[in-house]
């Protein structure tokens, strides 16, 4: 046998000999749910008002100038008929800007990496950061493998509520302990 072929063996055989070691081991599961924790964290729902208010107070600016335009196309539409062909693609072409201006500034404010976007990150990511910190922490704790998040759609099909630490996660971010599951 060439040596190469030879050692290939050797090692393979190591390997499959510490097969039996770690599947003997098992692994300590559980899960949070992350949705009811943040609804549980007051810094969150008061960033979540920050941020829905945010969004109406532009979807209102949107609203408005997209008002403008259906009167301005409105006076266009009873005006057509007396106004000169050169005053008609003015008018026309007022319109078109004012309708590329508002797609605009739509995505300005709600398009990918857009403000509301950018807002979000700034107010959410820190409490997120921190949930994940503390998810971390009572993972330790508690000695658990593989944590869960059940508000992620993880397709859990059966949670034993023993194993659902999310209780603790949210002693441990308000510094409170004994909450009730």
């Amino acid at each position: 046998m060439h040596p190469n072929k030879l050692m290939f063996v050797f090692i393979l055989g190591i390997l499959l000999s510490f097969i039996p070691i770690f599947s003997s081991a098992q692994a300590r599961v559980a899960y949070v749910d992350s949705k009811k924790i943040l609804a549980k964290l007051p810094e969150y729902q008061t960033a979540q008002r920050e941020l829905d208010q945010l969004a109406e107070q532009w979807k209102k600016e949107l609203e408005d100038k997209r008002k403008k335009i259906q009167q301005l196309l409105k006076d266009y539409q009873a005006e057509e008929v007396l106004l000169p062909d050169d005053i008609k693609q003015q008018r026309l072409a007022d319109i078109q800007t004012e309708e590329k201006l508002i797609a605009e500034l739509q995505q300005k404010k709600f398009g990918y990496e857009g403000e509301l976007f950018k807002a979000r990150q700034d107010k959410v990511r820190p409490i997120q950061d921190k949930l994940y910190d503390a998810i971390q922490a009572v993972a330790k704790e508690k000695k658990v493998d593989v944590m869960f998040d059940k508000a992620t759609n993880a397709n859990m099909l059966f949670s034993n509520p023993a194993y659902d630490f999310s209780n603790l996660v949210i002693d441990k971010l308000t510094g409170s302990s004994g909450s009730p599951k």
